[in-house]
């Protein structure tokens, strides 16, 4: 959209903006009421509330990628837009891909755990720690180990994703190498 400008641009930012206005749980529970709970219905809720962000952020640099010299050059030798957009564009996006992917993994995981700890997210036999950390609660006073190490593993998993997100933002933002 972002390359494309005009109508699509606006209509896709605008997409985003309807899709921003729902809180991340509500709109992900709105999406398995109309799926179904299914694990496959789960992802579908989890792509549909994170894509607005991957939207947002890619649109600046690539508003500025598509009006750079080398895709004027690509375009005046008859390169198609979906040859540009792959060749030319997309992998000057990678990094910032890589670190947002890396970092919408933490919240995303947290997301599923809050799913399926609410008994709406990927349905036995699919192994989920927030089912397991729910199924734990009526075992707390018998067997705490079922709970705090599900906890822990949501946490370590979220928190492991959290530190390689701004570890790779550390060596892959230009602007930041340098600094010490």
């Amino acid at each position: 959209a972002g390359y494309k400008g005009g109508w699509t641009d606006r209509v896709v930012m605008r997409l985003a903006d309807v899709l921003f206005a729902f809180p991340i749980i509500l709109l992900a529970i709105g999406v398995i009421a109309v799926l179904g709970t299914t694990t496959v219905s789960t992802i579908i809720a989890i792509a549909v509330v994170y894509s607005p962000i991957f939207a947002r952020l890619l649109r600046g640099p690539t508003l500025v990628l598509r009006s750079a010299d080398y895709v004027y050059a690509a375009r005046s030798y008859g390169a198609s837009d979906l040859r540009i957009l792959f060749r030319h564009i997309a992998p000057n996006l990678a990094s910032v891909i890589l670190v947002q992917a890396s970092l919408s993994l933490s919240t995303a995981i947290l997301l599923e755990a809050s799913l399926s700890f609410l008994g709406i997210g990927a349905q036995p036999p699919a192994p989920s720690l927030g089912r397991m950390l729910s199924e734990a609660r009526d075992y707390m006073s018998l067997a705490p180990w079922v709970g705090v190490f599900s906890g822990l593993a949501i946490l370590l998993a979220s928190l492991g994703f959290n530190l390689l997100g701004d570890g790779l933002r550390d060596q892959l933002d230009p602007r930041l190498r340098g600094i010490d």
